[in-house]
């Protein structure tokens, strides 16, 4: 992204709407979890994604004001290539799992996560400083 006015205008813009999202997705998660009585560590359901979003947004806010853009071109492709890569791999672990049941039932989700987090960082590392 350049350091167009326009452009820094809409990632200000951009920031506060994840601030906003990020009080809305944990003022639903508690309410959801207040009106099911679900125990309290659901609250984690809604502060993970309200926490992510809360940083992110607040990083835009700050760069805007100081007039710095925050991503450009290349940082845009290496994001994307490393997200649709790690993202079919992670696909390609789902379906082995489903034909051949690899993983065992009870922590197979939790398997998952870790799985994805991990294709993730080694696709962002190689894209990023071996590339």
């Amino acid at each position: 992204m350049s350091e167009l006015p326009e452009n820094i205008q809409r990632q200000k813009r951009n920031g506060y709407l994840m601030l906003v999202g990020a009080v809305f997705t944990f003022g639903v998660t508690a309410a959801t979890v207040q009106y099911y009585s679900l125990s309290p560590i659901s609250y984690l359901g809604g502060l993970v994604p309200a926490g992510i979003l809360v940083f992110i947004g607040y990083r835009a806010v700050s760069a805007a004001r100081e007039r710095k853009a925050l991503g450009d071109e290349r940082t845009v492709e290496l994001y994307g290539k490393v997200g649709i890569n790690s993202f079919w791999v992670l696909m390609s672990v789902l379906c082995i799992d489903m034909v051949f049941e690899v993983f065992p039932q009870n922590s197979a989700s939790t398997i998952y996560v870790f799985c994805g987090l991990i294709f993730y960082g080694a696709y962002f590392v190689y894209y990023r400083y071996m590339e």
